[in-house]
């Protein structure tokens, strides 16, 4: 498969431990505040994306492989009104485990990465997709491990929040996540963590860089995209996401993913062939 079109294109590859490729052309879309539940790295072919991580603007340009790591909030836009063409790929936390034999997941890197040989190696795996045997592709994406891992990662310093704010947090983390079909209010949050609205939208916002709501929108549209992948029907979708409709759901994958559900679901099933 070709991933150099310039209609954007993404696709969850089940057989390859649910990593996630989006590819293609963005000249106006701005990616929100969000995070990926995995290692999200990326070349630019033309143009240049302006990234926003940890309170700092990075520009990803041609020649660079741009790195995010699992749990990391980050958002993206275009420099200028040319936007930028790039191939993205999101390796699942416990694909990164499983390929690299890495124990601690949990780690630092820069934002805009130099390395000639790294690139080629990630430029290989994107032209594996859909034209090579499974083994081929998981041994290419090692090789994209192996180096990114021992040549620019480093450890993270641990967190300390406060026992409170530990427990506030996973206690509104677990009902979000039970409900991912409800419009769940702070009323009900406030029942589930046993502490005020104020304190535990501060709370929750400082731990994981995103705010309740915006947290459990990231966690529907993560599920939409995984029973999209599965060849669901929209309207299936929908429902099971909590969105009032259609067009409510398109427009909050897109201005996530900057596909369509419908054009999303398409693409996967063309590669997978089902």
């Amino acid at each position: 498969m070709q991933l150099t079109n310039d209609i954007p294109i993404g696709l969850r590859l089940d057989d390859l431990g649910g990593a996630e490729i989006v590819c293609g052309r963005f000249r106006n879309h701005r990616f929100p505040k969000h995070s990926h539940d995995g290692l999200m790295l990326s070349l630019i072919s033309e143009g240049t994306q302006r990234i926003r991580y940890r309170g700092e603007t990075y520009l990803g340009r041609r020649g660079v492989l741009i790195a995010v790591p699992p749990n990391e909030v980050h958002a993206g836009e275009p420099e200028d009104d040319r936007g930028w063409r790039y191939r993205t790929i999101t390796i699942p936390t416990d694909l990164i485990g499983a390929l690299s034999g890495a124990v601690n997941t949990h780690f630092l890197c820069d934002t805009v990465i130099r390395d000639g040989v790294l690139c080629e190696a990630l430029a290989r795996v994107f032209a594996l997709f859909g034209e090579a045997a499974l083994l081929e592709q998981e041994e290419a994406l090692m090789a994209v491990l192996s180096r990114f891992l021992a040549a620019h990662t480093s450890e993270a310093p641990p967190e300390v929040p406060t026992g409170t704010e530990r427990r506030v947090v996973a206690l509104c983390k677990e009902y979000l996540a039970a409900r991912l079909d409800r419009n769940v209010g702070l009323a009900d949050l406030e029942a589930a963590a046993g502490i005020d609205r104020f304190r535990l939208v501060r709370s929750f916002t400082r731990h994981e860089g995103l705010s309740p709501h915006a947290w459990h929108l990231q966690c529907r549209l993560r599920t939409a995209q995984a029973m999209l992948s599965r060849g669901e029907a929209i309207a299936d979708v929908t429902y099971a996401t909590g969105f009032a409709d259609q067009a409510h759901l398109t427009r909050a994958f897109k201005r996530l993913t900057g596909l369509t559900p419908g054009y999303y679901r398409r693409t996967h099933l063309a590669l997978s062939g089902k």
